[in-house]
């Protein structure tokens, strides 16, 4: 008799949503930074942008580990 592992659903919601996260995370980078440009060049905006960034990166990097980890 043949015996199968499944992987947890755990794996698959944290990687959605972590992924999810960098996704808007990413395109809130983009965003802040193309105001930064169009704007008055503040510090602010590219504080945010870096921000964003690091949220971005962070969130991608623990998908692919929820990814692993529950699998």
């Amino acid at each position: 008799m043949a015996e199968t592992t499944h992987g947890s659903d755990m794996a698959t919601g944290l990687g959605l949503l972590l992924g999810l996260i960098a996704v808007i995370a990413s395109v809130a980078t983009a965003g802040t930074a193309y105001v930064s440009f169009l704007g008055d060049h503040s510090d602010t905006m590219q504080i945010l942008s870096g921000l964003a960034l690091t949220v971005a990166l962070v969130g991608g990097c623990l998908a692919v580990v929820a990814i692993h980890v529950y699998e």
